[in-house]
């Protein structure tokens, strides 16, 4: 007697597929596979293959010259000095703060931060001095910007 998975929910095909035995019943398991696949939405199967081993929460800036992706807590993006390496295609590229971003930013940011972070983590009891370091972390990221690097005229 086959199984009809068509009944199945998304939560009882993943079960089965996880503990089906895959080598005594091939056939099953690409069905499950299968039905998997025509019940998922497009967006999400064509968002879990872009996201490739990132967190879904998880910050990342793209390489200037491949695009591709680097998680900002990743080795090359904390790497010290300005010039840095692309993990994915070798290339250099450098790291730097857009001055604008940073000044227009700052304002609203030191709004926010008097009116609303410093009172929030000192009603915590904790010292506001934490407040002025998430208020730099975050104006810090905000202004952050990878570029190719510059070459040298040769004349």
């Amino acid at each position: 007697m086959e199984p009809n998975y068509s009944e199945y929910s998304i939560t009882e095909l993943e079960d089965a597929l996880a503990n089906i035995d895959k080598e005594a019943f091939p056939d099953r398991a690409e069905r499950i596979k299968g039905e998997l696949i025509s019940r998922q939405p497009l967006e999400k199967s064509s968002l879990e293959t872009l996201e490739d081993n990132f967190e879904p929460n998880e910050q990342f800036f793209k390489c200037p010259t491949c695009e591709e992706k680097i998680g900002f807590f990743s080795k090359t993006a904390n790497k010290w000095g300005k010039k840095k390496v692309c993990p994915h295609c070798n290339s250099p590229f450098e790291s730097t703060v857009k001055l604008k971003v940073f000044a227009i930013a700052l304002i609203p940011a030191l709004i926010i931060h008097l009116l609303i972070l410093r009172p929030l983590v000192v009603s915590f009891g904790l010292n506001g001095a934490i407040s002025t370091g998430i208020l730099c972390g975050i104006l810090t990221i905000l202004a952050m910007r990878y570029r190719k690097v510059r070459s040298a005229n040769v004349t």
